[in-house]
């Protein structure tokens, strides 16, 4: 009884603890609060990703940042800047996965080319847009993938040669690990995966297998894929919320277009020069399915094919949200944050997954490559179907490029930015591919005029947020949108960290659209997730709040509060008051 009763007593303490713990670090959390939201029409620069961002100060400035502000300079003298709710933007990759093993600091190869990029964005007053790619390069990252090759010679040469740094193959062999099955995809519920093939361009070459989405309980906590990601991600974060706080304060907070959360994330993979993606994910899917002690469970109860798909796209969800909750920890709104999903294959495609549905979040736009449907997105079916879904929400076509004629062009950007429903981004990849091409003309012509508004239009911007006082409040809408579409506004409060659409809600309240606060619907204590839902356009169009915590503290009188438990408080509420 005693046992039990110390265990009784711990298991409140702890909960006081992490339920204190969240509400104080949420309160923490500044928000870097957008005022506009322009469409951005960005060219992205793959040649100067090359560069070796991270030289020394006397060679940055040298040889190294001419070349960049030369092919910017030539970019900018190519088309014109935009209008008020059109812009002109750039890109490069930041490959924060294909640099060797660190200790993830601000000094960081990754980091200082984070600072250095937008360094260049301030300079040249030139929005910029971040592809954050953790995903389809880290071959510079052995440790954490060679698990099949203890001495370099199970390995093609040609994988060797084509890395950046001399000594590559002894960190290769020295990476050496069985364990690292676990951190790599694997072909086949027992398979895992060795070098994988790229096919892009219709060439080959080879390159790690593909890392496993998810945090597997298996791997060694300082040699996992997720857990390498994640504090580089982080590092990545701080350093962009530092400068974007800077930016807000001078009133230069439309020079960041965003960024995306990995690049092309499917699980599909090239285990020959000639299978051209096929879906695998055996690895990532197991560790969400299988119970710990049967890590290969597939083996004996395969799942059916719609359980497969189910769990890949659940993977890749899961992927999102990990990498989305540090980004916003830092303040990075979710308007500013694109998801990045290849999906273009039809269902009579060996290739096709619907991997579009998994963009979709509620706290992220959604983002997917268009190439072969680049002249028309809604005519692919999955894309289409996913954001009708959804809503409509607003999207990035976060990859693009169409073939090379003017026509094609100008039906592919108006099919894109001035659609019914339009995205806020156009990422082209990329510019020595279409500085020279009738592309040039059409992208001229839509920067010098303003989006087509549609016959519809949502304000997303609505930033709810809970006082002290807890109360909920919201901006007011604009009134000649309520009086044309009448619009409706809803509460969503769900119990746990993330909200989520497909889940129950614990409590939803109807908002008066002209109202601009209301209190908070009465909740058991516990911590909760919530948004607000706008609604309109024949309840066709859907726009979400960014997705906020709320703690349900336990409210009691001073004498019934366990002595223990005031004094806790007592001990650390200084420690951990919130700041304004």
């Amino acid at each position: 009884m005693v046992t039990m009763g110390k265990c009784f007593l711990f298991s409140v303490f702890a909960c006081f603890t992490v339920l204190f713990f969240i509400h104080t670090q949420t309160a923490r959390v500044n928000a870097f609060q957008l005022t506009t939201d322009p469409q951005y029409v960005v060219m992205n620069f793959s040649e100067i990703n090359e560069l070796n961002w991270a030289a020394p100060e006397n060679e940055w400035q040298t040889n190294i940042k001419p070349i960049i502000l030369k092919q910017l300079d030539e970019f900018q003298h190519a088309l014109p800047r935009g209008t008020t709710q059109r812009k002109l933007a750039w890109s490069t990759l930041e490959e924060y996965m294909n640099m060797p093993m660190d200790a993830p600091s601000q000094t960081s190869v990754y980091a200082i080319k984070m600072r250095r990029i937008l360094d260049i964005a301030e300079e040249t007053n030139l929005p910029v847009f971040l592809p954050l790619n953790g995903f389809q390069w880290w071959d510079e990252l052995p440790e954490l993938y060679n698990w099949w090759d203890s001495d370099g010679t199970h390995t093609p040469d040609s994988f060797f040669a084509r890395q950046r740094t001399p000594d590559f193959k002894q960190r290769f062999i020295a990476g050496y690990n069985p364990d690292n099955i676990w951190n790599v995809e694997w072909s086949s519920p027992t398979t895992p995966m060795k070098l994988n093939w790229r096919n892009w361009g219709g060439g080959g070459f080879r390159l790690a297998p593909p890392p496993n989405l998810a945090q597997s309980p298996r791997s060694n906590t300082q040699r996992a894929y997720r857990s390498v990601l994640d504090a580089r991600f982080t590092i990545l974060m701080q350093t962009l919320a530092d400068r974007l706080k800077k930016w807000e304060q001078e009133g230069k907070h439309e020079l960041f277009a965003g960024i995306t959360i990995g690049t092309e994330i499917s699980l599909n993979a090239s285990a020959t020069p000639a299978d051209e993606f096929q879906p695998y994910g055996f690895r990532s899917t197991q560790d969400l399915a299988c119970p710990p002690n049967t890590p290969k469970c597939f083996s004996s109860t395969p799942p059916t094919k719609t359980q497969m798909s189910a769990l890949r796209q659940h993977a890749i969800e899961k992927y999102f949200q990990n990498l989305i909750t540090i980004a916003q920890k830092q303040g990075i709104p979710k308007q500013r944050i694109y998801t990045h999903v290849w999906s273009e294959a039809t269902p009579n495609d060996k290739r096709y997954e619907n991997y579009a549905a998994a963009a979709f979040s509620l706290y992220a736009r959604p983002g997917m490559s268009f190439y072969g449907y680049a002249e028309d997105p809604w005519a692919l079916p999955v894309w289409n179907t996913s954001a009708k879904q959804n809503g409509f929400p607003l999207w990035g076509a976060v990859e693009y490029s169409a073939p090379k004629t003017l026509e094609v062009w100008r039906r592919g950007i108006a099919n894109t930015l001035d659609a019914e429903h339009p995205a806020k981004l156009l990422v082209i990849y990329n510019w020595t591919e279409h500085k020279d091409t009738p592309a040039m003309q059409a992208l001229t012509e839509a920067l010098t005029r303003e989006p087509t508004q549609p016959a519809c239009t949502i304000p997303e911007l609505i930033n709810p947020h809970i006082t002290q006082e807890q109360a909920l409040t919201w901006q007011i809408l604009p009134a000649d949108w309520q009086a044309r579409f009448s619009p409706s506004l809803t509460l969503h409060v769900q119990r746990g960290l993330i909200a989520q659409k497909s889940a129950t809600d614990s409590a939803t309240l109807a908002l008066e659209p002209t109202a601009t606060t209301t209190s908070i619907p009465p909740l058991k204590p516990g911590v909760y997730s919530w948004y607000v839902d706008l609604r309109g356009c024949g309840n066709t169009v859907q726009r979400t709040s960014q997705p906020q915590r709320y703690v349900q503290e336990l409210h009691l009188p001073p004498e019934r509060i366990p002595w223990w438990v005031r004094i806790y408080f007592t001990l650390f509420e200084k420690q951990f008051a919130p700041t304004e």
